[in-house]
């Protein structure tokens, strides 16, 4: 049976001791905290079209959550929690400035944690949730950061403790496709659950799952529908979900030739973006990839684009901009190499 979520009140070094967790409390805090721009390869177009930034400090680092906001008219992407080489879980908080292709330290997440639901960022703010902070002990929190203030904040628990998830947001409103997980989700576990969260009124509402299970997958809102596919669990996960706020039902579309998990995903330019990850081939095992797939809900039709320079799993991309021009940025995994941009 699974353990049941950690109480609050824990202290992150309590978590650290009872889990092999990274809290990084001797980390620099706050902006002054900059890594040097020097002479580095980071503006050099990789042969596979992707360009190589600087990479992320602190080493091999994976199943983050990340979230873009524009402060002050210049993109700052935050990349929150994650795990080591090792799996141990991570409180580290960092962020990478567009403009100046730096990176600067900040608060630690009051929890250690992996494989949460994703970022998100709403009116100027960082919304993360649930996830693992050890193997066999998950979370129902949710967190906001406020970088105006450069302080976290935890706001109502959603319903459920779940993990490997996705968020988007619509109209100023979170929306979390996820898996419920632990002893509140018995009788059976890895239960597919959607919710959307209001921060006027800091309360969550239950919507209707999705039809098949996509844990670990990708999601992105596209001309006001809500677009999933991919990820591992019940049903058929390859299909092409859609969900319609107006209508408050969910319908099926394309599905994508193979299964994919633990790739990078998000909405970009009216595209539903698949970015590297794992192939699920038919026996069951898995393949590392650097494929980038496109799906086009205008069409109905995937296809392809220029593939990472390496096979990258367990990865995340937000969508960034830079003198007016947009990119997708992903962070992840082993350096060099772990902070890449695309522009299609």
């Amino acid at each position: 049976m699974k353990q049941s979520r950690l109480p609050y009140l824990l202290t992150t070094a309590f978590l650290a001791a009872a889990f092999g967790c990274q809290s990084d409390d001797s980390t620099p805090l706050g902006p002054e905290a900059v890594s040097q721009a020097g002479d580095t390869p980071d503006l050099a177009a990789a042969a596979t079209g992707w360009v190589v930034r600087r990479d992320m400090p602190g080493g091999t680092r994976s199943s983050v959550a990340t979230a873009a906001v524009s402060q002050g008219g210049q993109y700052v992407m935050y990349v929150i929690g994650g795990k080591t080489a090792s799996g141990a879980s991570l409180s580290r908080v960092q962020a990478y400035h567009v403009a100046t292709n730096t990176w600067t330290y900040h608060p630690n997440l009051p929890l250690p944690l992996f494989e949460t639901n994703g970022g998100a960022t709403i009116n100027g703010k960082v919304y993360v949730s649930g996830g693992k902070v050890g193997e066999n002990t998950w979370t129902n929190a949710l967190f906001m950061f406020d970088p105006a203030t450069n302080r976290w904040t935890r706001k109502h628990d959603m319903p459920e403790e779940t993990s490997g998830g996705m968020s988007a947001v619509s109209n100023n409103k979170l929306y979390v496709v996820t898996d419920c997980q632990g002893e509140g989700c018995n009788p059976s576990n890895d239960i597919p659950r959607f919710y959307r969260y209001d921060p006027v009124t800091d309360t969550w509402a239950t919507l209707p799952t999705p039809p098949n299970d996509h844990e670990h997958g990708a999601a992105g809102f596209i001309a006001g529908k809500l677009y999933v596919t991919g990820g591992s669990g019940l049903g058929n996960p390859k299909q092409v979900d859609v969900y319609d706020p107006a209508t408050n039902q969910w319908t099926s579309e394309s599905p994508f030739g193979s299964g994919r998990t633990y790739m990078a995903g998000l909405a970009y330019n009216a595209k539903l973006y698949l970015i590297g990850g794992y192939r699920v081939n038919a026996d069951g095992s898995q393949t590392a990839v650097r494929a980038t797939n496109i799906y086009n809900p205008a069409t109905k039709q995937w296809t392809t684009g220029a593939p990472l320079p390496t096979a990258r799993v367990d990865i995340s991309a937000s969508r960034v901009v830079l003198n007016g021009v947009s990119r997708i940025e992903v962070v992840g995994g082993p350096a060099p190499g772990n902070n890449l941009s695309y522009q299609p």
